[in-house]
């Protein structure tokens, strides 16, 4: 039996994450900046709004202030490279090999090399009790000591979804729909339930809470819930109930798990639809069709939200009302990012510069991205890696 679910493991595992398109030579960044006419048809205009401190899906440190992007590559990276900050280190994987990288000092890299099985792969890394530890697919756990990396538990759970980090423990949920937890003190491994996995896409989900229960997506369709106080698993169909109510259509695609405001959680569906509900009153406060496929979204500690589509970003206000609107024109477009009153548009050709109180112009800063990108804030930098290159973005 562990055979055939090896072998269902392995093929889907196959099928998930996996970039297409044509792949370029390798490349570093050139920090050619180009002034250039603005394109952005502007169709809604109320641009002289404080929009706030951005909270997620990332807060963002309020200090931060960019106003030249420099764009510097520090090392090559893979489409299964994953990627911390950990007690002022950088620490990278690339294959088997563990890159840690002094976040002051770039030049100082440490490179471990780990003895994995073909098919198993680095995880995910955490620290606990100011040592660094990483997770595996096949839930090996190891720690950084010194210049070694030692195994602390092999416990062969199959997993590609990125484990919920406690104080004193790990859950993880298993490719076949079982919920563990290991305890990091004496790192036994304890199974707490089942859930039911429903057919969705894996992404890289953030883990949100509110205060009483942690969200997470296990795929695009398959919210689990966690409760706070003992972190057990909750069978509460809270996107079934949805669903239900919802008149926008089913949510089945969801961009990441909901994040609360206010007592509500946003429910963001890949296909345009938004939906403000509250799961213990069932009362949805706001719901809308944007009309386009959401790629990115940011929200504010002011209640707006902040969405790229296709062709447009949007920003909504704490009621659903969308009070700005841009043609962006980016043929591929990727992800946004929020910094001191300006929106950052990063496509696979490079990063543009929005102005909202100067609409007139945008600045581009050329540099190659590939699709799969993930963005980092760490201090006065923000970290850009794709499947090719780990990027640092500065003054």
């Amino acid at each position: 039996m562990k055979k055939i679910k090896f072998i269902i493991y392995l093929l889907a595992l196959s099928s998930c994450n996996q970039y297409l398109g044509t792949v370029d030579p390798d490349y570093a960044p050139s920090n050619e900046v180009t002034e250039i006419f603005s394109n952005f048809q502007k169709d809604i205009d109320n641009s002289n709004v404080d929009f706030g401190n951005i909270i997620y899906p990332i807060e963002v440190n309020p200090a931060l202030t960019i106003n030249n992007l420099k764009i510097s590559k520090i090392m090559n990276t893979d489409s299964d490279s994953v990627f911390n900050f950990l007690y002022d280190k950088i620490i990278l994987s690339k294959d088997k090999n563990i890159h840690l990288i002094d976040n002051k000092n770039e030049s100082s890299n440490f490179e471990y090399e780990l003895n994995l099985r073909n098919d198993e792969k680095i995880l995910h890394f955490f620290g606990y009790k100011d040592e660094i530890y990483l997770l595996t697919t096949r839930s090996q756990i190891f720690v950084i000591d010194d210049q070694n990396i030692i195994e602390v538990g092999n416990y062969g759970v199959f997993t590609n979804t990125t484990p919920i980090v406690l104080e004193e423990s790990l859950i993880i949920l298993s490719v076949f729909g079982e919920i563990y937890e290991i305890n990091l003190n004496d790192k036994l491994i304890t199974k707490k339930d089942n859930f039911n996995s429903k057919p969705g896409i894996y992404i890289k989900s953030n883990i949100f809470e509110d205060k009483e229960n942690l969200y997470y997506l296990f795929n695009t369709n398959t919210l689990v819930t966690f409760g706070k106080n003992n972190y057990e698993y909750f069978s509460n169909y809270i996107l079934e109930d949805l669903n239900i109510l919802t008149s926008l259509g089913v949510f089945n695609e969801l961009v990441d798990s909901p994040f609360s405001n206010n007592e509500y959680l946003y429910f963001m569906d890949r296909s345009g639809k938004i939906a403000v509900f509250n799961p213990d009153s069932s009362d949805i406060l706001w719901e809308l069709d944007v009309k386009g496929t959401i790629l990115s979204y940011l929200f504010s500690n002011d209640g707006y939200l902040i969405l790229m589509t296709l062709d447009k970003i949007l920003i909504l206000s704490d009621n659903g009302n969308i009070i700005y609107s841009y043609s962006h024109n980016k043929e591929s477009p990727i992800s946004i990012f929020y910094i001191k009153e300006n929106i950052y548009l990063i496509s696979e050709e490079g990063i543009s510069k929005l102005k909202l109180n100067d609409k007139s112009e945008e600045t581009f800063y050329k540099n190659k991205f590939t699709s799969n990108l993930d963005i980092y804030y760490k201090d006065q930098n923000i970290y850009l890696k794709d499947d090719k290159s780990l990027f640092k973005v500065s003054e």
